[in-house]
């Protein structure tokens, strides 16, 4: 019963903050929508980033970008939660990539919603999305998700796998975030916001990764 309660209070403490990262969201957006200065200047980066085209760099932005959309994510949530709930035998445990990514979701979908931020105003390489370009759904699902796998990370036993999982929930959200402005998709404020929302959001949910005994660590390596 009080293990009941304890995760009970853990989702809905994280229910405040979420609050106020979406009406952060909304501020900041609606100012950023409206700055001239800052639309111009975005603009120019994208289009300086897009002046390095090559072939291979467009596929690879491409793959990334298809790769970490938000119902790609939410597959990726759930088989991390189908393997931690095998691993573990903890619904708590098991549940917190799906709960990071819900928080993350409903901030991004509120936000753009009410902030509704036109799309740069350069060549795109990705289809279409009718959602707005603030803040970038794609990396802040992504970051949350990450976040939740530098948390796993801790429980590697060896030092050199360990490491590479770091490495690679580090790096490939800074190459998201690259390929998401490269194909002219976010303006690069818009990828600054979904990085902000998936570290909070990820962080948020980050405590009910620590409810594993010692003696259960994940049996990775």
């Amino acid at each position: 019963m009080a293990g009941g309660r304890t995760g009970h209070g853990a989702v809905w403490c994280g229910v405040p903050a979420a609050a106020a990262l979406l009406a952060a969201n909304i501020v900041v957006g609606r100012k950023l929508s409206r700055s001239r200065w800052l639309r111009e200047r975005e603009t120019a980066a994208i289009l300086a980033l897009q002046a390095h085209r090559t072939r291979g760099r467009d596929r690879l932005a491409t793959l990334v970008s298809t790769a970490s959309d938000v119902p790609s994510s939410v597959v990726h949530g759930l088989i991390a939660a189908v393997l931690l709930q095998r691993r573990t035998q903890q619904w708590r445990t098991a549940a917190a990539p799906a709960r990071a990514l819900v928080l993350e979701t409903a901030i991004y979908l509120g936000a753009g919603a009410l902030v509704n931020r036109d799309r740069p105003d350069v060549p795109r390489l990705d289809r279409e999305q009718p959602t707005s370009s603030f803040p970038s759904g794609h990396q802040g699902a992504t970051v949350a998700l990450m976040v939740m796998y530098l948390g796993l990370a801790r429980r590697i036993r060896r030092p050199w796998l360990r490491a590479v999982v770091v490495a690679a929930c580090l790096g490939y959200p800074s190459v998201l975030a690259w390929a998401r402005v490269y194909t002219g998709m976010h303006h690069p404020s818009d990828v600054v916001a979904g990085t902000v929302n998936g570290l909070v959001a990820g962080l948020l949910t980050w405590p009910d990764l620590g409810t594993v005994p010692n003696s259960d660590q994940l049996r990775m390596g």
